[in-house]
C-alpha cells in the first residue's frame, strides 16, 4: 500500500499552477487535478506537457467556482449568480446535498459531461476524478456522475473524507455509506482520504506508526499548493518543505 499526494486546483490561477509545478519538481506530490473551466486551465496543461507530468493530471470537477461550460446550469440561480458564475450556494444547503429535482440533476450531468470531455480533449490519460469542495460526495451530483464514469471509462475516483479528526455522527455515517457506494462501482479507490493535517492528527490520536499505516493502507492526501506573502511554498497555511514531506512518510527529492 502507499500514500498518494494530490494537488487540487490545477488551472485555477497562474500562482497555483507555478506552485504545483514546483511541487512536482521537488517530488512533493504524485499527481494533480485540473479545473477545466478556470481561466488558467490551458496554461496549466501546456506547463504539464512541457514539464513532463501531463500523464499525472486528473480532473477536478467543479460546480462551485468560475463560469460553467454549459448554458442551462448557468441560467439556474440555484447554481449561478446573475453574471452566470457559480456561487456555491447549493453546496451549503443540506437539502440540496441530499436531493435535487430531476431537471437539476440533468443540468449537473450536462455540465459534468462537458468538463469530462474538455479534460479528455487535452489528451489527459490518467482518468482520475475528484471535485472542488468535494461536490461529488453530494448525492444528486453522484447520481449525475455515475453514468458518465462508465461512459468515459474513468478508472479511479476520490472517496469521501474519512480521516476523521472531529466529525459529527451524521458525517461519519454518511461518508461511510457514500464510500461503500463507490466500492460497488468497481473503480479504483483508496482506503483513506483527507488533508495532511487530517493524516497527522489521525495517526497521532490513535497512536499509530505512520510508516506502518502507509504500508497497510492506501491513503490519498489532498494538498493546495500556493505561495505565502513572502513567496514561500505552502500547503494553504503550512510550509511545504522537507519536514512536511517526512511527516507524510515521504522524502524530499534531491536536487
Amino acid at each position: 500500500m502507499s500514500i498518494t499526494i494530490n494537488a487540487d486546483d490545477f488551472g485555477r490561477t497562474e500562482e497555483v499552477n507555478q506552485a504545483i509545478e514546483e511541487c512536482f519538481r521537488l517530488g512533493y506530490i504524485d499527481r494533480t487535478t485540473l479545473m477545466v473551466n478556470m481561466p488558467y486551465a490551458d496554461a496549466a496543461m501546456q506547463m504539464a506537457r512541457e514539464q513532463g507530468f501531463a500523464d499525472r493530471v486528473g480532473l477536478h470537477l467543479n460546480l462551485t467556482a468560475g463560469a460553467p461550460l454549459t448554458d442551462r446550469i448557468r441560467q439556474n440561480t440555484v447554481f449561478c449568480d446573475a453574471q452566470g458564475n457559480f456561487h456555491a450556494g447549493f453546496h451549503h444547503s443540506l437539502k440540496n446535498r441530499l436531493w435535487m429535482s430531476s431537471d437539476q440533476v440533468s443540468q449537473i450531468s450536462e455540465e459534468l459531461e462537458a468538463q469530462i470531455k474538455k479534460y479528455l480533449e487535452y489528451g489527459c490519460t490518467l482518468k482520475h476524478v475528484d471535485s472542488h469542495h468535494h461536490v461529488h460526495t453530494n448525492l444528486p451530483v453522484l447520481k449525475a456522475l455515475k453514468p458518465l464514469l462508465k461512459k468515459y471509462e474513468i478508472t479511479s475516483i476520490r472517496i469521501g473524507r474519512n480521516l476523521f479528526t472531529k466529525a459529527s455522527l451524521f458525517n461519519v455515517v454518511y461518508k461511510n455509506l457514500y464510500n461503500s457506494q463507490l466500492k460497488r462501482t468497481g473503480l479504483q479507490i483508496t482506503d483513506y482520504f483527507g488533508s495532511a493535517p487530517d493524516f497527522r492528527s489521525y495517526i497521532r490520536n490513535r497512536g499509530i506508526n505512520a510508516d506502518s499505516f502507509s504500508q497497510h493502507y492506501h491513503t490519498e492526501i489532498m494538498t493546495h499548493p500556493m505561495y505565502d506573502e513572502e513567496g514561500m511554498l505552502v500547503n494553504t497555511n503550512e510550509p511545504m518543505d522537507a519536514s512536511w514531506c517526512r511527516s507524510l512518510c515521504r522524502q524530499e527529492k534531491e536536487n
